[in-house]
This record gives structure tokens, sequence and C-alpha cells, in this order.
């Protein structure tokens, strides 16, 4: 398995310092900070923010710096000022356990002011379902939004979940190994890649039938079988 590098899809100016941005689908761009965007609907589309795992460490006794959410909060700043969405869709997994709730709130509350926020129920999710509002899933006539699996009940649409933190990895001869979070596009189901920048994420098995995106912080690389190694 080899990787090949994409190019940058101009579909409207972006700063010099932006991540890489391709089209994966007609009127749909991804985004090499981890996000997904639909230029027709004006849907922004992230999962797995894991917000404020470091308050959960720190509940536990192990110090941790806070970057974490700072950088979180920040991205998701920088990718609605860019691509000015209609929605921000945040499929599941907001926070990572009750130590975030508060946090979580108070960020969905700054968020707000600058679009619309839909916030989906994730696994992590059920801690702080009393101080958060959350909707199971959400849905366009071509794409439905949920967190877990995919369902085979949605004949005619594509489900766009999150969960699994899918990732791949870069390794060159002299044994260097870097490992990204990907985005993974199957025929009727697409995986987001985890948001949180604490997310290890998990290697994600190319069957042959996925097209794997690797989202590095200057370009977008995709799984190439063709490649001999």
């Amino acid at each position: 398995m080899r990787f090949v590098a994409s190019s940058n899809f101009p579909a409207r100016a972006m700063p010099a310092t932006a991540a890489s941005q391709i089209s994966v689908a007609p009127n749909v761009l991804l985004d090499g900070r981890l996000a997904l965007f639909h230029e027709r609907d004006r849907w922004l589309a992230v999962a797995d923010l894991h917000f404020g795992y470091e308050l959960s460490q720190r509940a536990a006794g192990r110090l941790m710096p806070l970057w974490g959410m700072t950088s979180i909060e920040e991205r998701l700043r920088e990718l609605i000022a860019e691509y000015e969405p209609r929605r921000l869709i945040i499929v599941g997994d907001l926070v990572h356990d009750r130590a975030s709730g508060p946090a979580a709130a108070e960020l969905l509350a700054r968020l707000r002011t600058l679009c619309e926020v839909i916030a989906l129920a994730g696994n992590h999710d059920r801690h702080v379902a009393h101080a958060v509002d959350f909707e199971p899933r959400w849905e366009t006539p071509e794409f439905v939004f949920q967190h877990g699996h995919c369902e085979a009940a949605e004949p005619g649409r594509i489900q766009i979940i999150g969960h699994h933190h899918p990732a791949a990895s870069v390794t060159d001869g002299a044994g260097l190994r870097l490992k990204f979070p990907a985005f993974v596009q199957q025929e009727s189901c697409w995986i987001l890649p985890a948001f949180s920048p604490w997310a290890g994420g998990v290697a994600w098995k190319d069957d042959g039938l996925s097209r794997i995106w690797l989202c590095t912080p200057r370009r977008i690389l995709r799984v190439d079988r063709s490649c001999a190694l």
C-alpha cells in the first residue's frame, strides 16, 4: 500500500496557511482540518471532538495542558469563518465524559453566535445529556448523519458517521512511520475522522472497496492500492 498526494481543489479563496481541500463527491469538500463541507447545502460536519478530555484527565489526577480544548475551538472558528456554513453538524461525542459538560455547553453557546449548531448524540455524550440538548440524527434528501454504525435501511442516501476514529500510516524504507486521521468513503457510508487532537486513531483496514483519505497538516493523501510497495 502506498499513498498519493491529492491536488488542492480551488472551490473558494482560501488563505495561504489553510490546510488542503479536495472534492470527494459532487458539492462535497474534504478539508485537511478534519471537516467535511457541502457547497450547495452549506453544512459543515465534524465528529468526535471529545471536548474537555484534559478536564477528564485532571479529574483523575493526571495533570494535562489545556491546549487541546483551545485548538478545537480555534479550528472550528477558522472553518466557520472561511466556509460561512448555514449550520455546523457535530456528529457525536461532543464531550469525553461528565467532567467536560459545563465547558462543552459554553463552547456550543459561543459557536451558536456564529452559525446554527446541531449536536448529535454519541456514546460519550450520555454523560452530559442533562446539560446539552442532543439530536439522535440529522438528515437531508441526500445524507443521513448519526454517530454510530451505518444502518442498512437508508436506500438512496449516504450515511455520514463518526465513532470509529479511522486512521492510516505513512511509512518509508528507513523505518519512519507516521499515523494520521483518515476520512473513509464506502459506497453508502462515510466515516469522519476524529476532530480531537488527542484521538490516536484506529488503523482502518483497506478492503479495496473503500476510498481512504489521510488528513495531514499540509495536504490530503489518498491510499492507492494500485501502487507497488
